[in-house]
Parts: C-alpha cells; sequence; structure tokens
C-alpha cells in the first residue's frame, strides 16, 4: 500500500538552558493564547534522532536485553515507526515565547509539533455517571478556567422515575478536573452563586450591568 506524506511542522523546540522550557515559533505564539502559569498540558515531540531506526518493531523494554522483546505500540520506547513522543507537564511560568515546563527527557532542540490543554475527562478515562454520548457538547460554556457541560435533554421522558438526587445533570469541569453535580447540586449551586453575588457591594453590580448593557 501506498501511504502519501504527512506533512508535520515544528511549532517550537525543546530547549534546556537554565531550565527546560518550549521555544514557540513566533508564527505560532497566537496558538498559545488562553494557556497559563501552572496549566497542564500534552506535549507531543518528534524524536528526530530516532528517525533512522523508523524500521525497529521490538525492542527489549527499558533497554535491559533481559527482558523479553515486546512490540514498540505496547513500551515507551523512542524507537517507533513514527518517532512521536508525548508528555505530561505543568507550565510553571511564561516569559517572552517561552513555556518553562517540568524537566523532561527529550534532548534540547527537540522538536514540538503540538501542544494541548490536559483534559482529565479526555486523558484520564474513568467511568463517570455522564457518558461522552450523554454530553451535550456543542452548548458548552467556559468561564473563566470553569467548563460547563450539560447532559442531552433527548430521552428524558424514559427518566421519570429518577430523582433530582439521582440525575446527574452537569459535567463540571475546573482546569484539568472533573465531577458530575446531579439535578439537586445544581440547583443548589445556582442558590449560592445568587447568594454570592448579590452580596457583592452595588459598584461591582452596577459595572458588570454596565457591561452587559455594551456587550452586543
Amino acid at each position: 500500500m501506498d501511504f502519501e506524506p504527512l506533512k508535520i511542522v515544528p511549532v517550537g523546540y525543546v530547549r534546556k538552558e537554565s531550565g527546560t522550557f518550549i521555544e514557540i515559533l513566533p508564527e505560532f505564539w497566537e496558538a498559545v493564547d488562553g494557556l497559563r502559569e501552572g496549566d497542564w498540558i500534552k506535549l507531543v515531540l518528534w524524536f528526530h534522532e530516532s528517525e533512522k531506526a523508523r524500521n525497529v518493531l521490538k525492542v527489549h523494554p527499558y533497554g535491559n536485553p533481559k527482558n523479553p522483546l515486546t512490540g514498540v505500540f505496547a513500551t515507551r520506547s523512542p524507537y517507533r515507526p513514527n518517532p512521536i513522543a508525548l508528555y505530561t507537564v505543568r507550565i510553571h511560568h511564561i516569559e517572552g515565547r517561552r513555556l518553562y515546563i517540568d524537566e523532561i527527557d527529550a534532548l534540547d532542540r527537540t522538536p514540538v509539533v503540538d501542544i494541548k490543554i490536559f483534559v482529565e475527562r479526555y486523558d484520564c478515562p474513568k467511568e463517570v455517571p455522564i457518558e461522552e454520548r450523554e454530553a451535550d457538547i456543542g452548548k458548552g460554556r467556559m468561564i473563566g478556567e470553569v467548563n460547563l457541560i450539560p447532559r442531552k435533554s433527548e430521552h428524558l421522558d424514559e427518566l421519570e422515575e429518577v430523582s433530582p438526587e439521582e440525575y446527574d445533570a452537569l459535567i463540571l469541569e475546573i482546569g484539568p478536573k472533573t465531577t458530575t453535580l446531579t439535578a439537586k447540586e445544581l440547583a443548589e449551586l445556582i442558590e449560592a452563586l445568587k447568594e454570592i453575588y448579590e452580596n457583592l457591594s452595588v459598584e461591582i453590580k452596577d459595572g458588570v450591568r454596565k457591561r452587559e448593557e455594551r456587550s452586543p
């Protein structure tokens, strides 16, 4: 089977000068907008030093010949048909076009081909009351670092016997962490937020109203 070549371009490089950081290329700096210090991210690197070993399909795990030969897809070996490496790291500091991160074992000047925000629901999957197919992703709302994803309202007639205490209504993501709220907990949260808002100073609430009036 013939394969068309894939085009992968570096968006930056791993650098190791007084710490480890990702140096983002100028043409991709806009893509960093929204990342904050303290965020956990997934790094996708291209192990360019391993390109000559792309035909290696089995290795001894951890480089120890006492371990039985194992297919590279079942290992973290840098030798692979496509030498892609994945890391989960935390952004400690952003300065200029540099994202200072945790120490990683990639070599200096290793190309970075992508960066994705770490989301527990996707990257550390576990059983949650609301399955992905039941989440109404299109109606999700982001407020600061909080992501609110409601459950689809379809087929609610099939759940007439489910109480508000049992019905999971909302996926709540705060940064990378994910939890769910029942309908009862959601109602309690709404009341608590209303109370907190009402206790704000008149000046702050007036400022909020003026901003809302100016919004299109």
